[in-house]
């Protein structure tokens, strides 16, 4: 099994060519989407090496909190919240720890979830385009698999990550083009091996190897040690610098004739390092390996560093590390298909409705238990579903982004799916709705998707309804880009920001000014800095509200609640018809707020807190227009206009 891993460190230069060549565009969308969510980052074996690495990044440029998780303890102990971002990574796609952690990822409906495998058109490549709101990346190396030990995947992972991050957040710390740049220092790759050798000889003089690290070095430590331990080259231990004064040092103390301490410096702790050696006892062996350059650099010259010290540790070993030999019980282990099915609050064993009443209340059963809400919920589920069954409705009012078309489809066409099931409803004589927070383009999508005939049967609400006009009606929408007089004093103030118009697209309409992140800037950050500035013009009864890709403020009175209105009067039936209305942004502060505020209303994503309206009924790990699509395709024609058959939905992603 595997192959000689001196040809796996020949492939390297390879490698990370290929890496830095690599358009990364969608990873860097991908990054920069979950920039501002705390993260979760799982992997398996190798792949857990570039979850810390990217934990590291995450932390130290977007400022938030990431964790580096196994997909066992990721299975059994992430949390619920969906206010996270989720990110598997996996070298070659097939083995069943990272697609059951894949799984129950979709299940607990992350803001962004995200897949990085060196290999396209694996099994998790096919799991996750079964998932409308999971991205990946994937991609494939000249060196196609690494052997027993993850190689060429893990300096892929860590240059491509690096890349995206740097370029995410716009710093100048670029990366060197080749290898050779990054490491040698002017030497062959022959020359620094042999040197690096032969510094590292008395490592091997001792029975254990303590490594001392920091932050940017902590995921080459990790993996070093996960490599002598997988490929049985030596016992060695890890700890940071201060982790070490706090009682680990005490193992010198007692087995320092047999130990040996492997120190990895960076720039950043060259002083704690200094001063930490020189309390070092004179008889303990010490190799110091430093590392030149920024974090990033540094991060990735030790891990290649170690790679190179486990091959000399397999030649002191007579093991090759490539090829060290698995038993049967060790194919037997990995092959352990334990984790395929995710845990059971997660799983197949959770009914649809326990579901749904912990997308509706962010909380677990066991502690809606403890605090004697469960019954309250279960209840008011049964109620909804049954007042949603047993009417028949007229109308369908939509949101359009995030609910008729996908974020990635934003400004094509409405996809075929879509257009047949809108189609069918059409034909059937239902009016259609669509609220959206957009003009021009909205309208141009629809008239190419939807045959002129029924374009009388569609009213659209421009820019959340501030404008209103039947799909046929060329008077709609007004383009005017003159502010009405309450908005006018917010639309100086935003132009003349010190920082908005850096970060931001403005455009000023009658009634709406809605305002997009350029390139990769932070949308909540934006959101804070628009927060801040109507509040400051003391602005009076402006509303403002977020949908899946930009900020909207619009002027008093303006709402896509007229939007139902409207289509009521079409039917003649203001105040008492039903329609549904579908959103994707039902929580306050939401674009689709007011519209999911209806009786008879459904989420694809957000839900509100209200036990009566905006539930999410949609399969497990649906979103979006996926989920759009599943309450469609639950919707019955009958005489009286259609009905639900709800009963369908928990089968779908089955």
């Amino acid at each position: 099994m595997g192959k000689p891993y001196l040809s796996e460190l020949q492939q390297l230069a390879d490698t990370y060519s290929i890496a830095m060549t690599l358009n990364i565009d969608r990873l860097v969308a991908a990054v920069a989407s979950s920039a501002s969510f705390p993260l979760l980052v799982t992997g398996s074996g190798g792949a857990l090496t570039a979850a810390h690495f990217m934990s590291a990044l995450h932390q130290r440029f977007a400022q938030t909190v990431a964790k580096a998780v196994t997909t066992l303890d990721f299975i059994e102990s992430s949390p619920v919240t969906r206010e996270v971002a989720i990110w598997c990574l996996s070298a070659g796609g097939k083995n069943s720890d990272i697609q059951a952690a894949f799984k129950t990822a979709v299940l607990r409906e992350p803001q962004h979830l995200f897949v990085l495998c060196a290999k396209s058109g694996s099994p998790l490549s096919r799991l996750v385009a079964r998932y409308s709101y999971a991205g990946i990346f994937d991609f494939d190396l000249p060196s196609q698999t690494d052997g027993f030990l993850a190689t060429n995947s893990l300096l892929a992972f860590f240059v491509l990550l690096a890349r995206a991050y740097h370029q995410v957040f716009d710093t100048s710390k670029e990366l060197p083009e080749n290898l050779a740049e990054l490491l040698y220092d002017g030497k062959t790759a022959n020359e620094y091996h042999s040197l690096l050798r032969e510094y590292c000889i008395s490592l091997w003089e001792r029975d254990y190897i303590s490594v001392l690290y920091s932050i940017p070095t902590h995921p080459a430590a990790i993996d070093l040690e996960s490599k002598f331990v997988e490929a049985a080259l030596g016992s060695l231990h890890l700890a940071d610098y201060r982790n070490f004064a706090h009682g680990r040092h005490h193992w010198l103390a007692k087995r320092g004739k047999s130990t040996a301490l492997l120190v990895l410096i960076t720039q950043a702790e060259k002083e704690l390092a200094e001063k930490t050696l020189q309390l070092i006892p004179s008889d303990i062996s010490i190799v110091q390996l430093y590392f030149a350059g920024n974090e990033t650099v540094a991060a990735i010259k030790a891990l290649v560093t170690c790679f190179y010290i486990v091959s000399f540790a397999g030649e002191r070993r007579g093991i090759d590390p490539g090829r060290p030999g698995v038993p049967p019980f060790g194919q037997q282990l990995y092959n352990l298909r334990a984790l395929c099915t995710p845990s059971v609050r997660f799983g197949k064993d959770t009914d649809i409705a326990t579901f749904c009443i912990m997308r509706k209340t962010g909380t677990i059963p066991e502690i809606l238990t403890s605090f004697g809400e469960l019954d309250f919920w279960r209840q008011s589920y049964e109620e909804f579903i049954q007042k949603m069954q047993r009417v028949s409705f007229a109308a369908i009012i939509f949101d359009y982004d995030g609910t008729l078309c996908d974020g990635s489809d934003r400004f094509g066409s409405l996809s075929s799916k879509m257009t047949k099931e809108l189609s069918r409803l059409l034909r059937a004589g239902i009016v259609i709705g669509v609220a959206t927070g957009r003009g021009k383009s909205v309208k141009e999508a629809l008239r190419e998707a939807i045959p002129k005939r029924y374009w009388q049967q569609i009213l659209v609400g421009y820019y959340n309804g501030a404008d209103c006009g039947l799909l046929d009606d060329d008077q709609h929408p007004n383009f005017s880009e003159k502010p009405c007089i309450e908005l006018a004093p917010l639309a100086e103030a935003f132009q003349i920001d010190i920082r908005l118009p850096k970060m931001a697209q403005i455009t000023v309409r009658k009634k709406q000014i809605t305002v997009e992140a350029k390139s990769l800037a932070p949308l909540t950050t934006i959101w804070s800095l628009v927060q801040t500035i109507v509040h400051a013009t003391n602005s009076p009864n402006v509303t403002i509200v977020r949908s899946s890709h930009s900020i909207d403020v619009l002027a008093p009175g303006v709402s896509k609640s007229t939007v139902v209105e409207q289509v009521r009067r079409m039917l003649g039936i203001l105040g008492t018809g039903e329609v549904l209305c579908i959103g994707d942004r039902g929580m306050w502060t939401g674009n689709d707020f007011y519209l999911l505020r209806e009786p008879f209303s459904l989420s694809v994503d957000e839900v509100s807190p209200d036990p009566k309206t905006c539930w999410n009924l949609a399969p497990p790990g649906f979103r979006g227009v996926q989920a759009t699509l599943a309450y469609l395709d639950c919707l019955q024609i009958v005489d009286d206009g259609i009905h639900f058959d709800l009963g369908q939905i928990a089968t779908k992603n089955q």
